[in-house]
């Protein structure tokens, strides 16, 4: 058994939000499970991304976000706090926080042990 504590410490996520604590290989040596607290600042939004060999479930904790999702990110939904979120294997996305003065904060779990996040460089501004 391993706890894994809030550090405080804030760590660059790759697809543009910020992670915190996280279960994963790295830190504990799971070997199929992947769980880490995520948060997007007030008015940003990350890149354009998919998970590819995993589906993730997401737990909203505080805030609101937009997400848009499909081929050309043409669908849209928006989910705040207790909402649950399924997606599926490499699904392209994006999350928008909605607020400008708040960050939006969510729980990530994923049958995974490591983060395998793609970007999708086509879905830039232009597809928005």
């Amino acid at each position: 058994m391993r706890v894994v504590k809030q550090s405080g410490e804030d760590r660059d996520v790759p697809r543009g939000v910020v992670g915190g604590a996280e279960i994963s290989q790295a830190t504990t040596g799971a070997t199929n499970i992947y769980m880490g607290v995520f948060r997007v600042p007030a008015g940003a939004r990350s890149r354009p991304h998919y998970h590819a060999e995993c589906e993730s479930a997401v737990y909203m904790l505080s805030g609101r976000l937009e997400v848009r999702w499909g081929d050309q990110l043409e669908q849209t939904v928006e989910i705040g706090p207790g909402d649950m979120v399924y997606v599926p294997p490499r699904e392209t996305h994006i999350l928008q926080n909605l607020s400008d003065g708040e960050p939006a904060e969510y729980v990530v779990a994923r049958d995974s042990p490591t983060e395998d996040s793609v970007e999708v460089p086509w879905a830039g501004d232009s597809a928005l």
